[in-house]
């Protein structure tokens, strides 16, 4: 059985920023990654760009899939379904797939599509990322250019909804896991401080809000293959005249572990008043063959049973669990660990 594969969506208005935030992302990791992108006329991510990042190469423009034709969230069946299998079908060493929607497609019909029979054995949504632009946002509006919005609109031929930029907004905040505020250079940081806290109204609970300086941020917060070579240690520190976030990572490997709903019950209560940026794993389940991978961001748990490579790791022969840790405050990494302890044995245990 193959290794599922990480969908990342990133949504936003014209001119947000995402365009910027996928160069500067593809251009500083060396990972592979499927593009399926929604936009319209030279919005979005072009050839020249793909044989520019670091992660492609003049060969590899099956990697990437423009949509021109229709808003995605209208045309699933249609469009987005069979895009997202071509990429599965030529691309079988993808790290993760990116789908950089329009800012008109209401992201939970793309989120729900995800969970297709067609293709939810083989991909899972790792997180949602929405860009917003600082520099309008200041003036109390999610966009900058009124009009080339109202051209979008005219221009698809394929779209079933006519939602209110307000309702569109609203609704990518919702579902976000991380909000890139764009254009960061260009606002002073009691401007940022305010719409911060605008946001934090319309987000989940303890969602990064962070920003973004020309698409550039602390990648800890997307990737953490750097973070598991720095285990107990502050990581990504800024070193340019702004700063981001600091992330911190530890892990726990304990023989303790619980079966597949019982964790994702227990994890959820763990989670419900602290803040985690995400939690990757697995845990080894006594009679199962396979071990149960964990995926984690914010509150939203992702679990599946999958192979790994035997040559890297060593399962316990009595069950057990091994999992990654990243987040703001060392002192959550504390209280996470403490309750598996207490929780997860007692339940294993009840002696």
């Amino acid at each position: 059985m193959p290794s599922r594969i990480p969908v990342i969506v990133v949504s936003g208005f014209l001119g947000s920023g995402k365009t910027t935030f996928l160069k500067y992302l593809i251009e500083n990791t060396n990972k592979k990654f499927g593009l399926l992108i929604n936009e319209f006329g030279d919005i979005g991510i072009d050839g020249d760009l793909l044989k520019n990042c670091n992660s492609c190469n003049e060969n590899s423009f099956e990697s990437i899939i423009e949509l021109n034709n229709g808003c995605l969230c209208c045309t699933v069946q249609d469009d987005f379904v069979p895009s997202i299998q071509i990429l599965l079908k030529t691309n079988i060493d993808l790290d993760a797939i990116i789908i950089e929607t329009s800012g008109l497609a209401l992201p939970i019909p793309l989120l729900k599509a995800l969970s297709w029979p067609e293709i939810r054995t083989s991909i899972y949504l790792d997180f949602v990322i929405t860009t917003v632009n600082g520099e309008s946002m200041i003036n109390g509006s999610p966009i900058n250019d009124l009009f080339s919005i109202n051209t979008q609109y005219k221009d698809i031929k394929k779209i079933d909804h006519l939602s209110s930029i307000e309702e569109l907004f609203k609704e990518q905040l919702e579902v976000s896991d991380i909000v890139l505020i764009s254009r960061s250079d260009l606002i002073s940081a009691k401007q940022f401080n305010l719409i911060k806290k605008d946001l934090q109204r319309k987000v989940k609970p303890n969602v990064p809000i962070i920003q973004s300086f020309n698409g550039e941020i602390n990648l800890g917060f997307i990737f953490d293959s750097s973070i598991k070579k720095n285990i107990h240690q502050n990581i990504l520190t800024d070193e340019h005249d702004h700063s981001h976030a600091k992330i911190f990572s530890d892990f726990i490997k304990t023989d303790y572990f619980l079966e597949k709903n019982q964790f994702e019950f227990e994890m959820s209560q763990i989670l419900e008043n602290i803040n985690i940026l995400r939690i990757k794993g697995r845990i080894w389940i006594p009679q199962k063959n396979l071990p149960l991978q964990v995926q984690i961001v914010g509150r939203k748990i992702n679990t599946w049973y999958e192979k790994v490579d035997l040559k890297s790791v060593s399962p316990p022969k009595n069950g057990g669990m091994e999992l990654i840790m990243i987040g703001f405050e060392k002192d959550n990494f504390i209280f996470i660990k403490n309750k598996i302890k207490e929780k997860f044995k007692i339940l294993i245990d009840p002696k």
